[in-house]
């Protein structure tokens, strides 16, 4: 086994030089991937000391010298910037550029010139030898300004983390390769890392940068195809497989990683912020197999929360960001109005499963607290593989086509006299909802777990937005510690035709 896995290395090491006939393709790596998963796991060469201690502003101020981009002179399409490993970004991994007819590939060994070192202040130097590759690229392309205006429009950098972005769009919410045994009380969860990317040179004029990565953990590795076409929505394809060296408890599929600190349903904080909402996602959206649109508002509460939505062969799931107007957040440094929405749609079957959303309690910004992926129904075992594909897309102009009768808002407050019920306030928006009179035979209807009571719902126009606005109150038993499931959908009561998106919501004591 051992043999096995080093015999397929030795070929890869060839093809850095060329490949003759053959061209590089998904295959090599899926190889290479499978190799891995046959042998014992052999983490990264640590960093040298000075690099691994370097702290925040150290690590800010190395920056990449002049003439060290990748095809900044070559009349390309995209661009390549390099980035240092070091700071918390540990585990440096190994880049390789293909040339656009995939036959010669080419490593890249880290190399000092490429960096501007003049601000950093170090103990001591170190040798190129000892750092084994660098801890990620960005990626550049003139996406809103002129063809030689190139702007950043994604990265990859830290674990199996990467993030895209379209026009007009900020930093916000990440993907990642993969998840596994994410926030479980039976075992620790484990951070896959893309250890070595193959980046193909695109052809003069084209408009798709194709990325090939290998996944690396201790219980699984796996091949990555990752086509990217940036526009308006910037669209990654993806092609994935995984070879599973040992039994996992649970991976998730396509991970989406954001932030959600509060929002307009959460007047109960115990924080002070001067900003009135503080997200770059607001709310989960899924496409289940019967066609039924589920949108979940994203909450920060005070311990872990998870919701699981059965979605056998799901069409489609993802994190937006809804609200977009400025006035939500008031904040000039982060354009929380301008982050992206992320979204999956898959090209091949996910099989039988779940959508699961882990809401992690958070007291500041800085910390990713939500994460939201597909988990089969059946968690893969030693000698498993998974093959898969979807499209991951990064939205702002076009995110109302996702779901066109939605809801706009979600608000939650305490009735004054009875302090254990909850008002809530849902705002639905839409086309067809806005084509309705105020007359209209339009009723909502609301479910609940059984330990939640359902009071006082109304469904009624809002002459503010064109939609319609749904109240109810929530009562539960005064020793409920346990969380209520709730549910509302707009219906015509003549035909049982749902006229919205279904808002399904967590409430917790």
């Amino acid at each position: 086994m051992f043999l096995r896995f080093w015999l397929i290395l030795l070929v890869c090491f060839a093809a850095s030089t060329g490949l003759g006939d053959e061209r590089f393709s998904f295959r090599h790596v899926a190889n290479l991937a499978k190799a891995r998963a046959a042998a014992d796991y052999e983490s990264a060469k640590a960093l040298p000391p000075v690099l691994d201690g370097l702290n925040y502003d150290q690590y800010r101020a190395i920056k990449t010298a002049d003439g060290a981009v990748v095809w900044e002179n070559e009349d390309s399409p995209f661009q390549i910037e390099l980035l240092h490993a070091g700071y918390l970004f540990k585990k440096p991994v190994r880049i390789n550029f293909v040339s656009s007819d995939l036959k010669e590939v080419t490593a890249v060994p880290f190399a000092k010139d490429r960096f501007n070192y003049d601000k950093l202040v170090i103990q001591e130097d170190f040798e190129e030898s000892d750092v084994e590759g660098y801890s990620g690229f960005r990626i550049r392309y003139p996406l809103n300004g002129g063809p030689m205006d190139y702007d950043e429009i994604g990265s990859f950098i830290g674990a199996s983390y990467f993030r895209l972005l379209g026009r007009e769009q900020a930093y916000g919410i990440s993907a990642r390769g993969l998840a596994v045994n994410t926030v479980r009380e039976d075992v620790g969860e484990e951070f896959p890392d893309f250890v070595e990317f193959w980046l193909v040179e695109p052809e003069q004029g084209s408009g798709s940068l194709r990325i090939f990565a290998l996944l690396d953990s201790p219980s699984v590795s796996g091949a990555y195809q990752i086509d990217i076409v940036p526009g308006v929505s910037t669209d990654a394809e993806i092609r994935v497989k995984l070879f599973f060296r040992e039994g996992v408890a649970s991976v998730g599929l396509a991970p989406l990683t954001s932030m959600y600190w509060f929002g307009e349903n959460h007047k109960e904080r115990p924080f002070l912020d001067w900003r009135p909402e503080v997200h770059d996602s607001d709310g989960l959206l899924i496409y289940s197999q019967n066609e039924e649109k589920i949108w979940r508002p994203l909450y920060n509460h005070f311990s872990i929360r998870e919701s699981r939505y059965y979605a056998r062969n799901v069409e489609g799931f993802g994190l937006l960001q809804r609200d977009r107007r400025f006035e939500s957040y008031e904040d000039l440094s982060n354009p929380y109005w301008k982050t992206p929405t992320a979204w999956i749609k898959t090209l091949s079957s996910f099989g039988d499963g779940v959508v699961r959303l882990v809401e992690l309690p958070t007291n500041n910004e800085a910390m990713d607290n939500i994460v939201a992926y597909f988990e089969p129904a059946v968690p893969p075992s030693k000698g498993d593989e998974i093959d898969y594909r979807y499209v991951l897309s990064w939205k702002l102009q076009d995110e109302v086509g996702l779901s066109s009768n939605r809801v706009l808002a979600t608000r939650v407050g305490v009735v004054g006299a009875y302090p254990d019920t909850r008002r809530f306030i849902i705002d639905f928006v839409g086309p067809d909802l806005m084509n309705l009179d105020a007359d209209a035979p339009i009723f909502a209807e609301i479910t609940s777990d059984a330990n939640g009571y359902i009071t006082e719902n109304q469904c009624f126009k809002n002459v503010k937005t064109g939609g319609w606005r749904v109240e109810f109150k929530l009562d539960t038993d005064q020793e409920n510690s346990s969380p209520v499931e709730l549910r509302c959908i707009l219906k015509d009561p003549e035909t049982g035709e749902h006229l919205s998106e279904t808002w399904s919501y967590q409430w917790s004591p």
